[in-house]
């Protein structure tokens, strides 16, 4: 992890012979896409200029996760995280991440949390998969979480991690800026599990604007700064 002063990352969603084209552009500059490895976060650190994640990726590490990519309109496009603009070679900028001095008000009670899962947004959009939590799994968030110093039963995370996201389906906890509703994370870092789908733009597409505090796996993966929010802002639609 390391204290960031400035952050800018641009995100694309491509087909496969879009990334090859891209591709072959930037190597007549001398500039080299890498390629994600186990994990979809590693994009985001902020020494990588520029790498794909592969449709496959999202089946590694964070497979149960990967489920709301597979499950979306997203499902087998290529992602491109980028330091810089990639709109000269005619792409749609699916979001700009910057980073943001927004700070978390309060966290949501027990009963709130049970609200936003059983929102029908949520509900309706939530993949079956999400909830096969398996016992090795919960083993390594439990040892995650101890290195943190954080003892909190899985069960209550697994509902926070579900809540979150379902904040970003139909928001309990959002502000209010010109008019437009911007969603955010509901918790701290080490509470939040796959902050990729909302930076990313596979949960909470219809927002121009989400305020996002990097989960567990950012902060352990792509070095982002625990608790540090960062807003991810598409065009307007």
């Amino acid at each position: 992890m390391r204290k960031l002063r400035s952050y800018e990352k641009f995100t694309y969603w491509l087909t496969e012979s879009e990334v090859k084209q891209l591709s072959e552009a930037l190597s007549e500059r001398k500039i080299r896409i890498k390629t994600a490895k186990s994990v979809v976060c590693t994009p985001l650190d902020i020494l990588n200029k520029i790498s794909v994640v592969r449709p496959e990726t999202w089946n590694d590490l964070c497979g149960r996760q990967g489920s709301w990519y597979r499950a979306s309109d997203r499902a087998g496009l290529y992602l491109v995280v980028s330091s810089f603009d990639l709109s000269e070679f005619g792409y749609r900028l699916n979001t700009r991440i910057q980073l943001s001095d927004f700070k978390l008000p309060r966290t949501p009670t027990d009963e709130e949390l049970k609200q936003l899962v059983s929102s029908e947004a949520y509900r309706s959009k939530v993949p079956e998969q999400w909830s096969k939590v398996s016992e090795r799994e919960r083993k390594r968030w439990l040892h995650w979480l101890g290195k943190a110093g954080v003892h909190e039963p899985f069960d209550r995370l697994f509902l926070i991690h579900s809540a979150n996201h379902a904040n970003f389906l139909a928001p309990m906890f959002y502000l209010e800026e010109g008019g437009d509703v911007v969603p955010y994370s509901i918790a701290p870092s080490t509470h939040l599990c796959s902050c990729c789908l909302e930076l990313y733009n596979v949960i909470g597409t219809r927002f121009t604007k989400k305020l996002v505090s990097p989960c567990l796996g950012a902060v352990t993966f792509a070095r982002l700064e625990a608790d540090r929010y960062l807003q991810a802002v598409q065009p307007d639609q």
